[in-house]
């Protein structure tokens, strides 16, 4: 819809100084002796309200001096050379915004609900204020400025992006009659399809999608109650949380960050070993540190059937003693109601750290078997990549991911490794800076014999990058990352075992190494 009828028509020279004097217009007219003078401008005063604007058949600049709400879409089909640039000098609020090959200028916030997707580099967005809504997409170079916050769902620099790392791809975000997938090698979106939809009122995307990414897990409490008490304190050192130990170490411990919060578990000894206790360990970013210990209570008197029932259950006592481990003393004192009011902030936010961490762990043992990691491990695909402390014999590219083994058993600094798969991709984020993400899913062994697939994130500017790239161990972390990463894995699944059926049929992954041809052929994998 034009809004000519709504405003004037007049001439570039007459209004290009009310123009922001950052604008590509404005320098751009001034750099080359008013070349863009005697275009055409529609200029409404004030705040504007239609149903659509579609910038294909236009002057050359479309001027609103005020709010602009679009009620179903604003866009153009033709991207390489749009009719109409637009310059909103307040807030801009519609659901859909399909532009490119223009400029678009908005002084204030822009609010795109459900897409702003900007094709090709002719076009440019600046957005002075801050941008917020659901998908935020830039493809084929298209320029995007945003002086404020990006409060966007998600933000995608190419289409490639969506995939198995974002968790669903093209053909689940758009509706079927957007993407054209038929004799094609990569599906891509039908613009004027899309366009059309809007003018009729109906939607181009799934919008559970979008939000797809923020999903909570519903993580069930492992604990009845949140109390500080011996019960919880048994139940937080539980074998099925302890790792295996060496068996001539006395303590066992399992311990994890958290954002600034560190928790440590301990169990020294057992039930005949001098000194037994159980024992907890908080520290905070500000080297406040939190010790709390359970041990048994001796009650060695009674009749025999007092004795056994002591003998089954045992009392405990419970004491605490805090320190400051940045200070020149550093002396242990005992925790107290009275204790400072920063070691008392320790200790509650310390407690619920642990107790939701080991909640997220339960839980985050459910969602993957250890089976299918060796499984996976089992290929022949992955046989010749057997070293994963090798530069060269870790791992391989399948499709846009690179997929490092590491064998039950293998040694790094002469101690034995679990198994492990990880699965990274490099890649360019949003402000054009070069990342390398990596998730890793590892067999751990319990004191309790039991299993479980250990999940972590870790994420550097590049391969090259000296500083250790940090990582976030999702097991106990938990979120909407912790489903993601069993989504990866599983679409990351599916690509192995794809590529494994492809190298029994003769078709071996893109850019193999040579010394895994060679592997394969001595196996007879390969004809």
């Amino acid at each position: 819809m034009s809004i000519h009828h709504m405003g004037q028509k007049i001439a570039f020279a007459d209004i290009k100084t009310r123009l922001p004097h950052e604008s590509w217009m404005y320098t751009q007219n001034e750099a080359h002796d008013g070349e863009f003078d005697a275009e055409e401008v529609w200029l409404h005063s004030g705040d504007l309200h239609i149903p659509e604007l579609l910038l294909d058949e236009g002057p050359f600049l479309i001027m609103v001096e005020g709010n602009l709400i679009v009620d179903r879409y604003i866009g153009n089909t033709e991207s390489d050379a749009a009719a109409s640039n637009l310059v909103v000098l307040g807030d801009l609020t519609t659901p859909y915004m399909l532009v490119g090959g223009q400029e678009i200028y908005i002084t204030g916030h822009l609010y795109v609900e459900d897409m702003f997707w900007g094709d090709y580099n002719h076009g440019e967005l600046t957005v002075r204020g801050n941008v917020e809504g659901g998908l935020l997409v830039s493809t084929e170079q298209y320029g995007i400025q945003v002086q404020g916050q990006r409060k966007v769902k998600r933000q995608l620099q190419e289409w490639e992006d969506l995939g198995p790392w974002q968790g669903f791809d093209m053909l689940k975000l758009f509706v079927p009659e957007c993407v054209i997938d038929e004799d094609t090698e990569e599906p891509f979106l039908w613009r004027e399809e899309m366009i059309k939809r809007l003018q009729q009122g109906q939607p181009v995307i799934h919008r559970e999608y979008i939000q797809a990414a923020g999903v909570e897990p519903d993580v069930p409490d492992w604990f009845e109650d949140h109390r500080v008490s011996a019960e919880n304190i048994q139940r937080l050192t539980h074998p099925s949380l302890l790792p295996v130990k060496e068996d001539d170490e006395l303590l066992n411990s399992y311990e994890f960050w958290l954002g600034e919060q560190f928790c440590r578990a301990s169990v020294y000894g057992d039930e005949h070993t001098e000194g037994y206790f159980r024992s907890l360990y908080f520290q905070d970013e500000h080297g406040c540190a939190l010790l709390l210990k359970i041990e048994p209570v001796d009650q060695a008197s009674g009749s025999p059937k007092e004795l056994a029932e002591q003998a089954e259950k045992p009392a405990w006592k419970i004491s605490g003693a805090y320190r400051y481990v940045n200070r020149e003393n550093s002396e242990w004192s005992v925790f107290t109601e009275k204790s400072p009011s920063d070691i008392q902030k320790l200790s509650n936010h310390g407690w619920d750290t642990l107790l939701q961490s080991v909640s997220n762990y339960q839980y985050a043992r459910t969602l993957i078997t250890s089976q299918r990691i060796r499984d996976l491990l089992a290929l022949p695909i992955v046989e010749p990549y057997d070293d994963y402390y090798d530069d060269d014999r870790h791992g391989l590219w399948i499709g846009d991911f690179y997929y490092a083994f590491r064998q039950a058993g293998q040694m790094c600094d002469g101690i034995p490794q679990p198994a492990m798969l990880r699965i990274g991709r490099e890649y360019v984020d949003i402000e054009g800076e070069t990342r390398v993400e990596k998730y890793y899913y590892t067999l751990h062994q319990h004191v309790d014999g039991s299993e479980s697939v250990l999940i972590e994130y870790s994420a550097q500017e590049d391969e090259d990058d000296d500083e250790e790239p940090l990582t976030i161990e999702l097991h106990y972390a938990g979120g909407s990352q912790l489903l993601h990463a069993v989504q990866l894995l599983e679409r990351g699944r599916k690509e192995i075992i794809q590529a494994n059926e492809d190298l029994l049929n003769g078709e071996l992954p893109y850019g193999v190494d040579s010394f895994a041809k060679r592997y394969w052929k001595s196996k007879g994998y390969l004809k």
